[in-house]
């Protein structure tokens, strides 16, 4: 029986790490620049999905290396 829970744990431990490798490889390639606003955006910003016209970089650097900016940071709301 410890055998058997040994042997789920490593393919279930294998499986997490291949899925973590594959999901930085999508993401590492994901950077989009905009062709009009020349902003660099990661998948995890808001308006990522909303760029039509863009140019891909493997990396955030290589997309500001690239006369890239970053997006302003959202203003923060007053406490009342």
């Amino acid at each position: 029986m410890k055998k058997i829970i040994i042997i789920l744990s490593v393919i279930l431990l294998n499986q997490s790490l291949l899925f973590a490798q594959t999901e930085n490889k999508t993401t590492a390639s994901e950077i989009r620049k905009s062709a009009k606003s020349d902003i660099c955006y990661a998948p995890s910003s808001k308006s990522y999905k909303k760029v039509k016209k863009f140019t891909t970089y493997k990396t955030l650097d290589e997309c500001v290396a690239a006369g890239g900016k970053l997006p302003k940071a959202p203003a923060k709301k007053k406490a009342a």
